[in-house]
């Protein structure tokens, strides 16, 4: 047990010393101060002494740390320390808890003074928001206790295994993302010009040795004599595959406005979107460090919760350069596609060897559309004026550069699409109704 000196408790050792000193140089005439700085030194020892008893009990202090496993972004919420003491010492603690970065204090304190009655407990409690998306990890806990004379002070970390997992919000659409056009035009039923089982009217023909007597015309019948069906727009699915990047370029960006922050809330908000419409979603997500997780394909409330959840695990990982190739791989693999789907590839593709993987899935008759959060458009969200434009010719070589690879992607018939923090989810939403009209996956 390492007890920690205060200046206070410096101070009184060095002046022990001091008198003790004048008291054995001076002996006939200054034995005074021997017996002052003895005084001290027992003084100093008895309350080392005193602190290292009540130390026992501190070392046996039972802590939690309470807090919701998973919480929406930006929605406040509680934490709680509790602190449990089964001896009979009372312990005035100076408490301080390590909130993860990405979270914001927005009540009470982290940090405080409490006591906890012998036999007893008390509770610390605090309010934080989350400012960006993926699981966050609480720090140790640390408690620091003094001796009454303020001499000394024993400190202790404790490691309370805490997590939150901070799921994006499906807001976009609330926010106004989708324009009024997008609005009108996607609001209703998506159709597509192939006839069958649908609710929008096609034609009107004659009645063929297996047609659903459910799609008779009666009117039609009658006036023409003859047995008449009436045909539908088929309304149509999509199979949509999005694969996330979740490595280290992903995170570029200012605490919960990161390129992967807005990746995380569009692809929020597009499965929320099309799990309304009853299309079938699924999620690969790479982050360079651990095997891509893969959510399979399907549809309903258990797999948008499903996909939520794992949205909520968000956490950037490490540049590598084979990851997107991976995250094809494992999506092909365990994602249960079948036949043609539409593959959303969400990344910032910072060189062609990220086009290779593409290839392969191009190659299979796949739809496939990357949209890829562009740090200039990122860096340059909010400045106006002189500045813009001075950002502009700062990045024009990027761009140029940026030119050639996007050409390069022309060439294997992979579509990118750099999109800034205004326009990534409009952008997905108008790539799979695009898709929607041409007939579905």
């Amino acid at each position: 047990m390492v007890f920690n000196r205060t200046p206070r408790g410096n101070t009184l050792i060095l002046l022990s010393a001091v008198l003790m000193s004048f008291g054995i140089v001076f002996v006939s005439s200054a034995s005074t101060f021997l017996f002052a700085g003895i005084g001290l030194f027992m003084f100093y020892y008895a309350t080392k002494l005193m602190l290292e008893v009540k130390a026992k009990a501190l070392s046996s202090l039972e802590v939690t740390r309470g807090c919701p496993g998973r919480v929406d972004d930006g929605r406040e919420f509680e934490v709680k320390l509790l602190m449990v003491n089964r001896t009979v010492n009372r312990l005035s603690l100076e408490v301080s808890d390590s909130y993860p970065p990405f979270l914001r204090l927005r009540g009470g304190s982290n940090v405080g003074m409490v006591a906890v009655p012998p036999r007893g407990y008390a509770e610390m409690v605090y309010r934080v928001a989350p400012t960006s998306v993926g699981e966050q990890k609480f720090g140790p806990l640390r408690l620091v206790f003094r001796d009454i004379t303020g001499l000394f002070f024993y400190e202790r970390e404790l490691s309370v295994d805490t997590s939150v997992r901070v799921t994006p919000g499906a807001k976009e659409l609330v926010r106004g993302s989708l324009t009024a056009v997008m609005v009108s035009a996607y609001g209703g039923a998506i159709v597509s010009t192939r006839k069958g089982e649908g609710m929008e009217f096609a034609d009107i023909r004659e009645y063929s040795q297996g047609d659903p007597y459910k799609r008779i015309e009666w009117r039609s019948t009658a006036r023409t004599g003859h047995l008449m069906v009436r045909d539908s727009l088929a309304e149509t699915q999509l199979n949509v595959m999005v694969i996330l990047d979740a490595t280290a370029t992903m995170a570029y960006g200012e605490a919960g406005e990161t390129k992967l922050d807005y990746s995380a809330r569009s692809v929020a908000s597009l499965f929320a979107y099309l799990a309304g419409r009853g299309d079938f979603v699924g999620a690969t997500v790479a982050d360079g460090v651990n095997k891509p997780v893969v959510i399979p394909l399907s549809r309903g409330a258990d797999q948008l919760n499903r996909l939520m959840r794992l949205l909520g695990g968000l956490s950037p990982g490490a540049n590598n350069p084979g990851a997107l190739a991976e995250a094809v791989r494992h999506a092909l693999a365990l994602g249960r596609v079948r036949g043609k789907a539409l593959f959303f590839v969400i990344s910032d593709l910072e060189s062609e060897s990220d086009l290779e993987p593409l290839r392969r899935l191009i190659a299979m008759r796949h739809e496939v559309v990357v949209i890829s959060p562009f740090t200039p458009l990122f860096e340059s969200h909010g400045i106006t004026g002189i500045d813009r434009m001075v950002y502009s010719i700062k990045t024009a070589h990027m761009f140029r550069e940026r030119s050639a690879l996007l050409k390069e992607a022309a060439k294997l018939g992979v579509r990118v699409i750099d999109v800034g923090p205004k326009d990534l989810f409009s952008q997905l939403v108008r790539r799979a109704e695009e898709l929607r009209r041409m007939g579905g996956s």
